[in-house]
């Protein structure tokens, strides 16, 4: 058995700017959810000016939650233990994740699509019966977002302060450096459990994805009673709720992920799960209940087109590693070029993942943009969502990039990466140039004679 120290060693190098940017991500990430949300009121009318008045607007939507957050306190955390109850109905499967550092292997309950299925179930029936207002929730929706914020923080704390019950628990490799403000930021322990209640992985599909979906359908049921509702909002809702219902038929597919595997459960994944994903990419449908869109069918035809090639080219590049993952001699991927590595790992080099590195996320910024075209050209607020995703992408294939030449050494990775020279686009000219084969040199050089 390794030794506490062995096994979790101090964290030596930072991300996000080390102490500072995760001091930065505590302040600016609340403010951003609630300042958004402010903008995007009757009161601040959608408008990016209204940012002028951004602090005005924040304190008078505080103002106005206030009364009610002991109602939104009751809706959150209900809905959180609703979630830590169902984990455990007996219906899906068990399975392994990825073999831990101090020779582990954890289960875990794969049940979520039911249980996607079973809320929009029963929030419909109790709804079309009277028994609750839907629309109740996009009404109060601010004071349910500052609840969560609120929760978010008391969560991360506790979380951190968890991880100190004993010397053997398992830490985040990149989480144990000493610091609080980062360590709480990045998440001390790696598999944080109640029992056999993964709390990382349970937070990371159920309540935050599905409580987007349902929240959207709030917004929709507001619309249908205040007289606003727009053909835009019902499918913004019907294209985010696809998206979340294919992402939780793929669950066992997250095990693998950098969120499971290497992050620690703190503040970002916290705060990602339970507070971004549900108040932050509901921008859209709060933006269409204000602002209704009714769009023609030629514009209506290219957004459904664009949200098509990015769910194919999404769901086509996961499939595509998973199916090489699991079995690499299966007749779908047996064909793909592949390069060996020196430890005796193979790194895909042809498909998806021979036109670039993280064709994944192309598709998931392209499903991304397609919602916020469904809101119009008119305004800049809900189109949010694209410009930060981009940005998230971009940072995420850096961090994805880093961990990978740890994994299979810098040598590797660099004959890697000159083989799949592409991150995401080919960017420009220069970069073609840059990572241009022999073979593309003499094609080039032979077009340019014929030219001149």
């Amino acid at each position: 058995m390794k030794g506490a120290g062995v096994l979790n060693p101090r964290t030596k190098e930072y991300e996000w700017l080390g102490p500072f940017g995760a001091t930065m991500m505590f302040i600016s990430l609340p403010l951003t959810v609630l300042g958004l949300n402010a903008m995007c009121s009757e009161d601040g009318g959608c408008e990016l000016s209204s940012a002028l008045n951004f602090f005005g607007l924040l304190e008078s939507e505080i103002r106005k939650a206030i009364p009610n957050l002991a109602w939104a306190a009751g809706i959150e955390i209900g809905w959180i233990l609703l979630h830590c109850l169902l984990y455990f109905l007996p219906i899906g499967s068990v399975v392994k994740g990825m073999p831990l550092r101090d020779g582990k292997t954890l289960t875990y309950n794969i049940n979520a699509i039911h249980i996607f299925f079973m809320c929009h179930i029963a929030a419909a029936l109790l709804h079309f019966t009277g028994m609750i207002d839907l629309g109740v929730l996009a009404e109060n929706f601010f004071a349910l977002a500052l609840m969560s914020v609120i929760i978010t923080g008391i969560s991360s704390v506790a979380l951190y302060i968890a991880s100190f019950r004993s010397s053997n628990i398992l830490c985040a490799l990149g989480g144990n450096s000493g610091n609080i403000i980062y360590d709480m930021w990045i998440g001390r322990e790696l598999n944080p459990r109640i029992g056999s209640l993964d709390l990382k992985f349970m937070f990371e599909l159920r309540p935050g994805l599905i409580g987007w979906s349902l929240l959207n359908w709030a917004h929709v049921a507001r619309a249908y009673e205040t007289g606003n509702l727009g053909s835009a909002i019902v499918l913004v809702s019907i294209l985010e709720s696809f998206y979340v219902f294919e992402g939780l038929m793929f669950e066992a597919g997250n095990l693998t992920m950098m969120d499971i595997v290497v992050d620690g459960f703190g503040y970002m994944l916290c705060f990602g799960d339970l507070t971004w994903v549900p108040f932050i990419y509901t921008l859209k449908t709060r933006f269409l209940l204000l602002n209704p869109q009714h769009h023609d069918n030629i514009y209506l035809g290219f957004c459904l087109g664009m949200f098509a090639v990015g769910y194919m080219l999404f769901r086509c590049a996961n499939s595509e590693k998973d199916r090489f993952r699991k079995n690499p001699k299966d007749p779908r991927v047996a064909h793909l070029k592949v390069m060996k590595t020196s430890a005796g790992k193979s790194l895909l080099i042809s498909g998806y993942w021979g036109v670039c590195r993280h064709p994944n996320y192309v598709g998931d910024w392209l499903i991304t943009t397609s919602w916020s075209l469904l809101s119009g050209t008119t305004y800049a607020l809900p189109y949010f969502q694209p410009i930060y995703f981009a940005i998230l992408l971009v940072h995420r294939q850096f961090r994805d990039e880093h961990s990978m030449e740890q994994k299979y050494g810098k040598e590797d990775w660099e004959k890697f990466c000159k083989l799949v020279p592409y991150r995401l686009f080919p960017v420009s000219y220069t970069h073609l140039r840059a990572h241009e084969t022999p073979e593309h040199l003499v094609c080039r050089l032979l077009l340019e004679k014929k030219k001149k």
